[in-house]
C-alpha cells in the first residue's frame, strides 16, 4: 500500500513539473496524472482489502451451496509472521427445526416439479420429472416406484397402459444427515389418441385375430372398417430414385468423358503442331531464299498440302489446315496482315504467334533480312523438337517401370514357388 501511495506522489510531482516546465508536452502530463490516480486507487483498494481481511469471522455458505476454501495469512506475536494457511469453510449447519422446514418446503416443491409436462397426478401420460436436489441443493432426493413395469427408475413410462394404473412413488429426502420419506401416488392413464391412431389400432387388432386363426394358408386383409373402405398397397423399394441417380451419374460420366476427350484431342493437336513447326519454318525459309515473297511461299506450301489431302496421301495436319484458313480469309476479303495475325491467335501456341508476328512485321517493313531470321528460328525450333523428343523418351521409360516391376515379381514367383514346394515335400 505504501509503495502505491509513494508512487502516486512521485508521479503527481513529475506531472506538475512537466506542466510547468514543458507546456507543449500535454500528453505526458495527462498520462502521469492518470497513472498517479491509478496508484492512489490501488492503495485505497489494498487498504480496504487489508481491513476487510483482518476480521476473524467468516460467513458460511447456505445449505446446498457447498463448502469453500479460503486463503489467509496468520500472524502470531513472536512466533508467526504472515504465515499462509488454507481454511476449509463448511456449509452452515441447520437446527432440527430448520431441517424440518427444509423438508416441508422440499415436499411442496416436489409436488409441483414431479408433474413435468403433465397437468395432474391422476392423469400421467408423459414422463415424470424427478429432481435430484431440492431447495437450491439443500435437500437431496432418491425415488422408488411400487410398479417398475409402468415406470422406470428415471420416471419414464415404459408402456402405455390400456386402463388407468395407480403407482406409489416414494421419495427419500436427505438434509445434512437426516432423512425423511415422502410418499405420494400418481395415476398413469392411456394417452388420448387421434382418429388416425384409433383406426390404426383397430386394424392392428383385426390383423392379430386373423394371424391367430388356424388352418389358413393366407392372411386376409380387411377391406372395410366401420363402413369405410380400406385400400392396401404393398410398400416396395423406390427404385426410381436409383434410376435417377444412375442417370445423373451417367450424365456426369459422359460430361467428364467428353471433357477428357477434348483435352486429349487438344493435347494431340498441340503436339502435332509443335512437331510440324520446324518443317513449316524450314519450307518458308527455303522458298523465300528462292526469291518468292511471303504470300507466294505461303500459297505454295498450303497448295501442296491441299493436293496431298485431296489424294489422301496424308492425314489432317492442323498447322497446315490453319495455313489454308489464312488463304480462305484473304479470298473472302480479309487483309493479308489481319489474316496472318488471326493465324497466330488460332494456333494458340507461342511458336506460331512468334512466326505470325515476324511475318506481319516483315510484310509491313519489307522482307529484307526475313530469311536470316527464319533460318535462326528454324535452328531453334529443331533444337526444341529434339529436347521434346528426349523428354518424351524419359517419360516413356518412367512409365515402363511399373510393368517391368510386375514382370519381375512374376518371375520371382515362378522361380521361388517350385523350390518352396519341393522343400515342403522333403
Amino acid at each position: 500500500m505504501y509503495w502505491y501511495a509513494a508512487g502516486a506522489v512521485i508521479c503527481g510531482i513529475a506531472a506538475f513539473h512537466v506542466k510547468r516546465k514543458r507546456p507543449e508536452q500535454e500528453k505526458i502530463y495527462k498520462g502521469l496524472l492518470v497513472f498517479s490516480a491509478g496508484l492512489l486507487l490501488a492503495a485505497f483498494i489494498c487498504q480496504a482489502d487489508k481491513e476487510q481481511g483482518s476480521s476473524n469471522q467468516v460467513i458460511r455458505n447456505e445449505p446446498g451451496q457447498g463448502e469453500e476454501e479460503k486463503e489467509y495469512q496468520v500472524s502470531v506475536e513472536g512466533i508467526l509472521e504472515d504465515y499462509p494457511m488454507n481454511v476449509q469453510v463448511k456449509e452452515r449447519k441447520l437446527t432440527s427445526q430448520e431441517r424440518q422446514e427444509y423438508f416441508d418446503k422440499a415436499k411442496e416443491e416436489l409436488d409441483k416439479a414431479v408433474l413435468g409436462e403433465n397437468k395432474r397426478k391422476d392423469e400421467i401420460t408423459k414422463p415424470l420429472y424427478l429432481p435430484k436436489t431440492l431447495q437450491n441443493g439443500g435437500v437431496e432426493a432418491e425415488y422408488y416406484f411400487s410398479d417398475y413395469e409402468i415406470f422406470d427408475a428415471e420416471g419414464k413410462l415404459l408402456v402405455e397402459p390400456k386402463e388407468p394404473v395407480v403407482v406409489e412413488v416414494t421419495a427419500e429426502l436427505s438434509c445434512q444427515g437426516e432423512t425423511c420419506l415422502y410418499e405420494f401416488f400418481v395415476q398413469a392413464v392411456p394417452r388420448k389418441k387421434s382418429q388416425e391412431e384409433q383406426y390404426r389400432d383397430k386394424i392392428g387388432d383385426v390383423l392379430a385375430r386373423e394371424n391367430e386363426e388356424e388352418g389358413k394358408a393366407y392372411l386376409e386383409l380387411p377391406e372395410e372398417m366401420e363402413g369405410k373402405d380400406v385400400i392396401w398397397r404393398e410398400e416396395k423399394e423406390n427404385r426410381s430414385i436409383m434410376a435417377v441417380l444412375l442417370g445423373a451419374a451417367g450424365a456426369v460420366g459422359i460430361f467428364l468423358t467428353e471433357k477428357e476427350k477434348r483435352k486429349r484431342e487438344e493435347a494431340a493437336r498441340r503436339r502435332q503442331m509443335l512437331l510440324d513447326y520446324p518443317e513449316i519454318v524450314s519450307k518458308l525459309s527455303l522458298l523465300l531464299g528462292a526469291g518468292m515473297n511471303i504470300m507466294t511461299a505461303w500459297e505454295k506450301i498450303s497448295g501442296v498440302y491441299r493436293k496431298k489431302r485431296e489424294m489422301q496421301e496424308t492425314e489432317i495436319r492442323y498447322a497446315y489446315e490453319e495455313m489454308l484458313s489464312v488463304l480462305y480469309e484473304i479470298q473472302s476479303g480479309t487483309g493479308e496482315l489481319q489474316a496472318l495475325e488471326n493465324f497466330g491467335k488460332r494456333c494458340q501456341l507461342s511458336e506460331y504467334r512468334k512466326l505470325s508476328s515476324l511475318l506481319v512485321q516483315n510484310t509491313r517493313k519489307g522482307a529484307k533480312g526475313l530469311q536470316r531470321i527464319l533460318e535462326e528460328e528454324e535452328r531453334e525450333a529443331f533444337e526444341q523438337r529434339k529436347a521434346r523428343a528426349k523428354k518424351a523418351g524419359e517419360e516413356a521409360g518412367t512409365k515402363l517401370l511399373l510393368p517391368m516391376g510386375m514382370m519381375l515379381v512374376i518371375v520371382l514367383i515362378i522361380l521361388v514357388l517350385p523350390a518352396g514346394i519341393s522343400l515342403h515335400e522333403v
